[in-house]
């Protein structure tokens, strides 16, 4: 198994060989884990959720995220993935015991991405250009016909989203930085489910007007 740190020690070589394979330099950009799996790099645990964290979230985000998992950890007594439902159930439903066999089980998968509430502001604010794409992959139908330029980000609210994992309620301490984790997972779109990956590596599916480069900058 490689570490993290193993990725970085090689972040040469990989950007190397990314470059002269430009399908899977396409995929690496959906999925990188599984990228890194068909260079030879099988990651551990906790070197693909700090690439994920590194990938996904800001570093603000990044710090809220370890911080959530460290509870987790400590409630179930050993480290899993959080944000794998199989991981999950296992922890929550065969070593915890949460819902006894003739209950019905929460829907353990991962939680879509938020749609967001926009309030148009009445003041005179420096308002910063938002691409109308974001716009409408983002955005409810009452942004849409709206100046792209006219929507101040700042003025974005996020949605919490329902989760049937509150259905535990308060039935063991981890369930509390679970719902947390769940939810900041789902603030930002995941790695590419691994039927996509393999799609756009064979060429069976195409990122449009994307032409991949990796080009290293550091390893820190």
């Amino acid at each position: 198994m490689a570490t993290f740190q193993d990725v970085q020690a090689a972040v040469h070589d990989i950007a190397a060989r990314l470059n002269v394979t430009p399908e899977l330099a396409r995929a690496a950009l959906i999925n990188p884990v599984l990228a890194l799996e068909e260079l030879g790099f099988e990651l551990d645990l906790s070197g693909r959720l700090e690439l994920e964290d590194r990938a996904r979230f800001s570093k603000k985000q990044i710090v809220e995220r370890k911080s959530l998992r460290k509870k987790i950890f400590a409630a179930s007594g050993h480290e899993f993935d959080p944000g794998q439902e199989h991981d999950l159930a296992v922890v929550l439903f065969d070593e915890l015991k949460l819902v006894d066999e003739a209950s019905k089980r929460p829907d353990l998968s991962p939680l879509s991405l938020p749609m967001r509430k926009v309030r148009y502001s009445t003041s005179k604010v420096k308002v910063a250009r938002v691409k109308a794409s974001e716009i409408a992959r983002r955005f409810p139908g009452k942004a849409k016909g709206k100046s792209v330029a006219g929507i101040d980000p700042s003025l974005i609210e996020p949605v919490k989203i329902p989760d049937p994992l509150e259905a535990l309620g308060k039935a063991h301490k981890i369930i509390a930085p679970l719902l947390a984790y769940r939810q900041l997972d789902a603030s930002t779109p995941r790695f590419a489910t691994e039927a996509l990956y393999r799609a756009v590596r064979t060429g069976k599916r195409r990122l449009v007007n994307i032409t991949p480069r990796a080009v290293v900058t550091g390893t820190a």
